[in-house]
């Protein structure tokens, strides 16, 4: 009877644990969605105060994304779509036929992410995304030493793998690296997915 409680209070306490970091995960994300971008901008002689929703921050950036005057310069124009979703999007999605990269942006911050389910087909791609991101010196977080606060370590590129619910999620977080980012989403279309022709499509949130 001992044994079955405390088994019966693990779990709970596990489910507990789960629900409280997938609530805290849509709070960040709701709170994305619905913040504010605020910046000065100079009119005339004055300074005036410029306030947009999410939505209307992305349209705009979306608006710069697609009138990118060299697209035929597919590294320059994936970098700057890159540069231009740091400055507050949420996700950026790189379209090419069926196939995907997707990065989250948000924060600031660049984390591709590449997830594998029974309806996906990925699968068949897991180990040449791991291979990529070996070939561009990433590591698995597991192996990198946590940091002491007062001792100043190598920084290192890193990616986790994580199981959930069914799916696979590969993640590899590039920071603010855009152009190393653009390179590794032009190998993942060139050398992954072997597709060189289908035109490039950018879709930023």
């Amino acid at each position: 009877m001992g044994m079955e409680w405390v088994t019966k209070i693990f779990y709970k306490g596990v489910y507990l644990i789960a629900y409280a970091v997938n609530w805290l995960e849509n709070f960040i994300f709701r709170g994305e969605l619905m913040r504010k971008h605020f910046w000065f901008r100079k009119d005339g002689n004055s300074i005036r105060l410029v306030i947009k929703n999410h939505d209307e921050f992305a349209e705009g950036v979306q608006n710069r994304i697609d009138n990118f005057k060299d697209k035929k310069d597919e590294m320059k124009y994936i970098t700057y779509a890159l540069e231009k979703a740091l400055t507050g999007c949420i996700y950026i999605v790189f379209l090419r036929g069926k196939k995907s990269v997707e990065f989250w942006a948000y924060r600031g911050k660049l984390e591709f992410t590449f997830s594998i389910d029974k309806k996906n087909g990925n699968k068949k791609y897991y180990y040449s995304v791991l291979g990529l991101l070996a070939e561009m010196d990433f590591v698995s977080n597991t192996f990198v030493p946590e940091q002491v606060f007062f001792v100043k370590t190598k920084p290192y590129h890193t990616y986790k793998m994580e199981y959930s619910g069914g799916t696979k999620t590969i993640s590899g977080r590039f920071h603010k690296m855009a152009p190393e980012a653009a390179l590794f989403t032009m190998k993942m279309f060139e050398e992954i997915y072997k597709d060189k022709k289908s035109e490039l499509e950018i879709r930023v949130r």
